[in-house]
């Protein structure tokens, strides 16, 4: 936890250690595909676009140049696609929570546990690279269009599918009914990576002053007995 005063530092939007073998060759088990992919995403993290070159991805992938060009057309067709799969894992991670959530609770309680477990965690400081991954791309759609609509396509289905269970939330009776099921969905969408701001602040604020403000609110979308 991020003392008061204490700024936690974005650094590297990466995640570590990355998907290769110690030869330097990623497992065959996945498809090309996503071995390819796999590549894409570990050099974007580590070194920015100027990292992604074909022939880094053909030899760290084992699929060859022409395979390459067959699934993605080109290098900047390599790059957004890696782009947009940074943009999507950490919220479709979030998604399949909820969903979970909303399926298993017994009852308002369970649901109230679980949810506000779940939404601490996405705020805190151990989701920092997440956040700024996501920063990262957003910011890399400026002046480049194919990778903007890629963005607003994939943003558009996230909250589609948060919404959806978001709905089933209210069915069960743990959601406020009188309240729009996809703003409910953008706003837990969009706390999380709000605090990205939070991260940049000389004055940061703790993990636990900020989740008292994040549950004060969330507990307003909760059916209360």
């Amino acid at each position: 936890m991020a003392a008061g005063g204490a700024r936690r530092s974005p650094g590297r939007a990466g995640s570590g250690a990355g998907p290769t073998r110690a030869d330097g060759l990623l497992p065959r088990t996945r498809s090309a595909r996503e071995r390819v992919l796999d590549v894409v995403v570990e050099l974007l993290e580590r070194g920015g676009e100027a990292a992604v070159r074909v022939d880094t991805v053909r030899d760290s992938s084992g699929v060859s140049v022409g395979s390459i060009y067959h699934h993605f057309h080109d290098r900047d067709g390599l790059i957004v696609a890696g782009q947009v799969r940074r943009f999507a894992r950490f919220a479709e991670a979030e998604i399949a929570a909820l969903s979970k959530i909303v399926q298993r609770a017994a009852d308002r309680e369970a649901f109230r546990r679980a949810i506000r477990s779940m939404t601490l965690l996405a705020s805190s400081e151990l989701r920092v690279a997440e956040r700024w991954a996501r920063v990262a791309v957003l910011g890399s759609t400026v002046g480049r269009p194919a990778l903007e609509e890629e963005i607003r396509r994939l943003q558009t289905r996230l909250t589609d599918e948060f919404q959806a269970h978001v709905a089933q939330g209210q069915a069960r009776g743990f959601f406020r009914s009188d309240l729009d099921a996809r703003a409910v969905a953008l706003f837990v969408e969009a706390y999380s990576l709000g605090r990205a701001l939070d991260d940049l602040d000389d004055r940061a604020v703790t993990d636990e002053k900020w989740e008292q403000v994040v549950w004060a609110a969330l507990e307003g979308l909760l059916v209360t007995d």
